[in-house]
């Protein structure tokens, strides 16, 4: 006698090669319901991280554009009140500028 599995859409010898059979086919797809699951999470975990990471640079940015709104005002009272400003450096990162975003571009 032969057993037809509706599941695998398959005969078998016997009863136990059918059960056998079907359990693997269960199995297995277990275990491609459970890596997927997985996948699934860690796509959401590196969702949020960039989130809070994209957050953290947004804040940074409007902290750096006060602190520039700041230093311009300051310094345009100074030339208001004493005429002149002069500033002295040997490094170009003493100078406040919104153009450094370029060199990722």
């Amino acid at each position: 006698m032969k057993y037809w599995s509706e599941k695998t859409n398959k005969l078998y010898d016997t009863a136990e090669a059918l059960e056998r059979a079907e359990f693997e086919l269960k199995e297995a797809e277990n275990r491609e319901k459970i890596k997927k699951e997985r996948e699934t999470a860690r796509q959401t975990e590196l969702a949020n991280q960039r989130k809070a990471r994209a957050a953290e640079v947004e804040e940074a940015r409007k902290a750096m554009v006060a602190a520039q709104k700041k230093y311009k005002e300051v310094l345009d009272k100074f030339i208001n009140d004493y005429h002149s400003y002069h500033f002295t450096s040997t490094s170009s990162d003493d100078i406040p500028t919104l153009f450094d975003i370029f060199k990722w571009l």
